[in-house]
């Protein structure tokens, strides 16, 4: 059984066969929306960032939105593998206490990212010149800092139907806000609808972009008006950037994507319409690193943590189930590893991405 799929494009899949599949090859990674489903990563996230990219002198684009916006800041750190371990070090602190209402999530977000972030953390993130930071969040057309609750959640069930009969009825309701810590954003052209607005990264406002990419709707506050931005409510990244169906256009090298699915669904709202998921040009030059479902099927319940796991569970059965995830998610780091060293097998194990 292998435990780790690997899903290239066209394109992709040439470059490694032209030039290796070498730290140099790759010039963006990408980190979707998922909540806690990223834990199935983690033993990957912590090779890949903390020892195979690490020593490369080439700059990275990171693109994330929500947990992935989370996974892409300890992944521009500049010694990414101890922040990646005081990351889920603090993560697992959180008890179901902290999320009993949204004020109590960001207030207790808002404290995870003050101690996550202590001793200039924050400054050596946005100031690391070899990794531009993006950080995606929405910003809701109609909301203001006073706007109800009831007036946000009526525009949200209006947004999911305007959604389902086209995607592209979201830009009534929400604008895309990228949070870019280098010199812009990367392939500009090729994610520039939803009246797309650039902002710098400051580590001033690090932890207000965070938590404004993760602000679920209905679970947490949103964030207002953030510092350099414009004014107006920001929310999840992950209402538009779910996955990023979004075709990447590099001149050279390739889209990293290590994944939590072998599928990519385009925002929040299309979770249910698998017709949605991406194709062809979204694929043409990513190489997508995934769980197989037969390795997912050894893991406690056939599944994948996710955020049900903070209302199905008490907290001990929670970070035991967790553990026992993380460890084998190491599995995913070894069977890359291997395809490294051996260039023949890493060839072989390409699977051809939908076309």
């Amino acid at each position: 059984m292998n435990a780790l799929r690997l899903i290239a494009g066209n394109t992709a899949k040439k470059r490694i066969e032209e030039h290796g599949l070498t730290p140099e090859l790759v010039r963006m990674v990408v980190g979707a929306s998922g909540g806690p489903k990223w834990l199935v990563l983690l033993g990957l996230d912590k090779f890949l960032f903390g020892k195979w990219l690490a020593g490369s002198d080439h700059t990275i684009d990171l693109v994330g939105s929500s947990i992935g916006a989370w996974r892409m800041t300890s992944a521009a750190h500049p010694d990414a593998g101890p922040f990646i371990e005081k990351f889920i070090s603090q993560y697992f602190e959180f008890r179901s206490e902290h999320a009993k209402t949204p004020e109590a999530l960001t207030r207790s977000s808002y404290e995870f990212l003050d101690r996550l972030f202590e001793g200039g953390e924050a400054e050596k993130i946005t100031a690391n010149a070899k990794r531009n930071l993006n950080i995606v969040t929405v910003r809701s057309r109609g909301m203001r800092s006073d706007s109800s609750k009831f007036k946000e959640g009526a525009a949200i069930l209006a947004s999911a139907g305007a959604n389902a009969v086209d995607r592209a009825h979201l830009a009534k309701f929400f604008d895309r806000v990228v949070f870019h810590s280098g010199e812009g954003v990367p392939c500009s052209s090729a994610w520039d609808d939803f009246r797309r607005k650039d902002v710098t990264l400051t580590p001033g406002i690090l932890a207000d972009v965070l938590l404004a990419s993760g602000s679920i709707p209905f679970v947490a506050d949103p964030i207002v008006n953030i510092k350099g931005a414009p004014e107006g409510v920001y929310r999840d990244g992950g209402v538009i950037d779910y996955h990023f169906d979004i075709p990447w256009k590099l001149d050279e090298g390739i889209v990293l994507y290590p994944h939590f699915y072998g599928h990519i669904i385009p925002g929040w709202f299309d979770k249910s319409h698998k017709k949605r998921r991406a194709t062809g040009a979204t694929w043409d030059q990513t190489l997508l690193l995934a769980p197989s479902d037969e390795f997912v099927q050894t893991l406690p319940g056939g599944k994948i943590p996710d955020r049900n796991n903070f209302t199905d569970m008490t907290d001990d059965d929670r970070l035991a189930y967790w553990t026992i995830v993380i460890n084998e998610s190491e599995r995913l780091a070894d069977e890359f590893a291997a395809c490294l060293d051996n260039p023949d097998m890493l060839l072989a194990r390409m699977e051809a991405a939908p076309q």
